[in-house]
């Protein structure tokens, strides 16, 4: 018997192979959007803004493919993963955002624009200290998972002085939308397919056991004691100046400073990076302390 038609037939692109299950592919982005949002909690606090990762999405196309879409200069973080299978990874970042993140980690106020260009060595320091955090959280989030450990070994400016993989391989890449002081960028994980399938098998059977196991029975009570014991970083904003960079350069101990801020109004108090309360300061128990007065609406 001979079976005509093409009723269930299906194109098949050699460019683009797709090992990755879609199972697998899914069970990744919900890993990296995970990172996403630790990420986003600690750079906003850190950088003292609010920062936002979002749009997650995973693709798998040929290395050169990639390499097409990138514009140079780029920041390019090499990291070496320390696993029994070895391999190397990148995180593409946009250069202006990149900038934006060492001139808030200077108590700038990364208002910008940036230009897109080469960092110097003494902002690349700045970078790598931050990077190294945020490879931490990655390592955090994949720890359920797999022991990871990842090793930041060097900042590049072009795809041609970090190759992860060659020409025709296969790579996994996952990309975020940043948004940090309302500027806007791309941060990219970049993964050779052989390092990324045996992640992504771990991840898959790992969340397939968890779906296949006994059912857990909510317990409202005992999460919200969890929550309420969770450590909140709260900052109490005494006030800001700009001054020029000459300025900054003269200054010394005893030169004052005039704030945007008269001495009775009330301060600031920020919770994870946001503005949630006003408050007054004062002493208890021979320690600078505030009490709060009110509550900042919502939509501050």
């Amino acid at each position: 018997m001979v079976r005509t038609g093409t009723e269930g037939v299906r194109d098949y692109d050699f460019q683009r192979p797709h090992q990755l299950s879609r199972l697998e592919l899914d069970a990744l982005t919900l890993l990296f959007e995970s990172w996403g949002r630790v990420t986003a909690n600690f750079l906003s606090n850190y950088l003292r803004t609010v920062v936002s990762l979002h749009e997650v999405s995973g693709q798998q196309l040929p290395y050169e493919e990639y390499l097409d879409r990138v514009r140079v200069p780029t920041v390019l973080a090499v990291w070496d993963l320390n696993r029994e299978a070895g391999g190397t990874a990148l995180l593409q970042l946009d250069p202006a955002i990149a900038l934006n993140i060492v001139d808030r980690a200077l108590g700038g106020p990364g208002y910008g624009p940036f230009p897109v260009r080469e960092l110097t060595e003494i902002e690349q320091a700045i970078l790598r200290r931050i990077l190294r955090r945020m490879g931490d959280l990655f390592v955090q989030t994949w720890a359920p998972t797999a022991p990871l450990s990842l090793e930041l070994t060097q900042l590049e400016f072009n795809p041609a002085f970090a190759p992860v993989a060659a020409e025709g391989d296969l790579v996994v890449a996952f990309s975020h939308a940043i948004s940090l002081d309302g500027q806007e960028g791309r941060l990219t994980w970049v993964w050779p397919f052989g390092v990324m399938r045996p992640l992504a098998e771990l991840l898959t059977r790992h969340s397939l056991g968890r779906e296949e196991g006994r059912r857990v029975e909510p317990r409202p009570r005992e999460m919200e004691r969890h929550l309420k014991a969770v450590p909140v970083h709260c900052t109490v904003v005494l006030g800001r100046a700009r001054i020029t960079l000459g300025d900054f350069d003269r200054l010394r101990a005893g030169d004052v400073l005039l704030l945007d801020r008269r001495y009775d109004e009330s301060l600031e108090l920020r919770v994870a990076g946001l503005p949630k309360f006003d408050v007054v300061a004062g002493r208890s128990h021979g320690h600078f302390a505030v009490r709060v007065i009110g509550r900042r609406p919502l939509d501050e």
